[in-house]
């Protein structure tokens, strides 16, 4: 039956390809029931769309918008099918009590408008529970109490869990693999990471990072969770042969409520205790910690087939290639600058500048390389730039076309793809020197040269002697020697604490921390000039060690700690943003005090 639905279904898409079916706008509120000083989160999740050509939100009549909505888009792993998806989270308070509703909200994308349904929200006193209100909270949170005989470890086992999903199990080397790892929970739990999945043999790109305390609800079988990304990352093999994805370990720190039997009370009364905040002693409260383990995975990587072009480097994916100068026109004593274009989907952060077939006699210099990827897809699809220097004699030339070469995965063959061939001519070198007259000798020049080259260093010499005069005068007596001049740093350290103490006072306050692990890894890659795809927290842990700064690599190792146990709990938990800042700040001071030094002990 459900292969003859499947069968229907695919004949249905391709007769009517545009039907708006294939865009759905969900509207999903954190809670359904609030009080009057309680906040909700509203959001809007447009299905089968990464982005939305128009998004108009309803008209809050009855709720204070406490601040911007926020956009995401990624994946999402619904009945073992990856759709992609777009969300808009706003976050409301109600102005009045009573059942309030939330009209419909309109995308526009693919050609098509959809709406999504209207919200309804019970806005009532803290003491106040009826049966509409109880039946709300039975449909939200069905599995917070513990009933008697009920073992609490095995109902959490089925209510709590982490998912590992890969989009292939088989590939070539190069070839992308996207790997998924989420949190799925129907409890109220305090979630941290013990080990991250390690990716021995792999590539990896962080396409999507984790939205501090957002997440997506999702059905399986026939249950709505709350659905959290721990991590969403591209994966290029490097090796053949079978290769493992290290499991993901969370720890789960779950409070249910137990109800009993003796006192009459069932579970629906030990919730509206909870609600009234009265205090439950020790036998109504069960706390329990539980580890839980995503199973291993594997990945069988083929080697390349045999027959690889001359030109092949190791592209994988589907690619195009464009050469230009960017003067045809220069003179000898001049560089010209060739630019070569690679642009496409695969492996792109793993290509290598082609060969280019230089005239005789021509000088080719470092290339400086720049690159934009777009993570939104899988594989990832963007360009990576050569700006090659070089230098010519004079004359007229002609750059053959540039050949680059790359395995298709679609078709399993190689393709090469080339640039239009690019003419450019040399002009003579300037003459910097004026013309002496005829009867002027070479050892005339030479002997006047000598005296030119005297007279402007006994002009230097005598500026240089007024300025440490002058600088001298001005000291006190008893100075201190004059401290190492220090590197000229990119940017300042407050730059990159900006975005975080931006945030810090948010009504959405876990986004602080994602802002602030943000910062501190956009710090790092500025002064120890690291690529993006290499600034993983074990990695940065790992590179201060080498540096010899080690207390400076166990606070960052705290810091990305207690930052993701925020991050990643489903409750509001407290954890000191001063402290973060002074260790950040710490961190900071201490990375840039050892960059001058280095630079002072290299000079001296």
């Amino acid at each position: 039956m459900l292969r003859k639905r499947f069968y229907i279904f695919l004949v249905a898409l391709l007769i009517v390809e545009h039907i708006a079916a294939q865009v759905k706008l969900v509207a999903v509120p954190s809670k359904t029931v609030i009080h009057p000083n309680e906040t909700l989160h509203l959001q809007f999740v447009a299905e089968g769309v990464s982005k939305a050509d128009e998004f108009i939100p309803p008209a809050f009549k009855n709720f204070e918008q406490v601040s911007n909505a926020f956009e995401t888009n990624g994946w999402t792993w619904v009945n073992g099918s990856l759709t992609e998806y777009v969300s808009y989270t706003y976050i409301l308070k109600p102005k009045i009590k009573g059942k309030l509703s939330i009209g419909e909200a309109a995308i526009k994308a693919k050609g098509k408008v959809v709406f999504s349904q209207v919200v309804t929200i019970q806005v009532t006193d803290a003491v106040t529970v009826n049966r509409d209100v109880t039946a709300s909270k039975e449909e939200e949170k069905p599995d917070y109490y513990l009933l008697p005989g009920e073992d609490a470890k095995e109902k959490i086992r089925k209510n709590l869990f982490v998912k590992a999903f890969i989009d292939k199990k088989s590939c070539y080397v190069g070839e992308a693999l996207l790997a998924t790892f989420k949190l799925y929970t129907r409890l109220d739990s305090e979630s941290k990471i013990l080990k991250r999945p390690s990716f021995n043999g792999f590539s990896v790109i962080d396409l999507e990072e984790p939205e501090a305390g957002i997440f997506t609800k999702e059905v399986i079988d026939g249950k709505i969770y709350n659905c959290y990304l721990i991590r969403k990352v591209q994966l290029f093999p490097l090796q053949s042969g079978v290769l493992n994805i290290e499991p993901v370990e969370i720890t789960n720190k779950v409070r249910l409520i137990r109800t009993s039997s003796k006192t009459g009370k069932d579970w629906m009364d030990a919730l509206t205790n909870k609600e009234k905040n009265q205090q439950l002693n020790d036998e109504t409260i069960v706390e329990e910690e539980l580890v839980t383990v995503t199973p291993p995975l594997q990945v069988t990587v083929a080697e390349l087939p045999a027959g690889k072009p001359e030109s092949f480097n190791g592209a994988v994916g589907s690619f195009a290639i464009s050469s230009k100068l960017i003067k045809n026109k220069f003179k000898a004593d001049e560089s010209g600058v060739l630019q070569i274009k690679i642009t496409g989907t695969g492996n792109i952060p793993m290509i290598n500048a082609p060969v280019v077939n230089w005239p005789d006699k021509a000088e080719v210099f470092e290339p400086k390389i720049k690159e934009e990827i777009s993570k939104l897809l899988s594989p990832i699809s963007g360009f990576k730039d050569f700006e090659i220097p070089f230098s010519a004699p004079a004359g007229a030339f002609e750059l053959p076309p540039v050949v680059f070469s790359f395995f298709d995965v679609a078709s399993k063959t190689y393709k090469t793809v080339q640039s239009d061939p690019v003419s450019f001519t040399v002009q003579p070198a300037s003459l910097r020197k004026k013309k002496l007259p005829a009867t002027e000798t070479k050892e005339n020049v030479s002997f006047l040269a000598k005296w030119k080259w005297f007279l402007v260093g006994g002009i230097l010499s005598a500026i240089l002697l007024i300025v440490l005069a002058i600088k001298r005068f001005k000291k006190p007596s008893a100075s201190v020697a004059e401290p190492a001049i220090e590197p000229v740093l990119k940017e300042p350290a407050e730059t990159f604490l900006a975005p975080a103490l931006y945030a810090r006072d948010s009504s959405h306050h876990k986004q602080f921390y994602s802002l602030l692990i943000n910062g501190m890894q956009e710090f790092f890659i500025d002064r120890f000039q690291l690529q993006h795809q290499s600034v993983s927290s074990t990695a940065l842990r790992q590179l201060l060690q080498e540096k010899q700064l080690v207390q400076e690599a166990a606070t960052w190792n705290s810091m990305v700690n207690r930052c993701e146990e925020v991050m990643f709990s489903p409750l509001e938990l407290n954890i000191s943003k001063d402290e973060l800042l002074r260790d950040a700040e710490f961190i900071m001071k201490s990375i840039d005090q050892s960059i001058t030094a280095n630079a002072a002990a290299a000079k001296s």
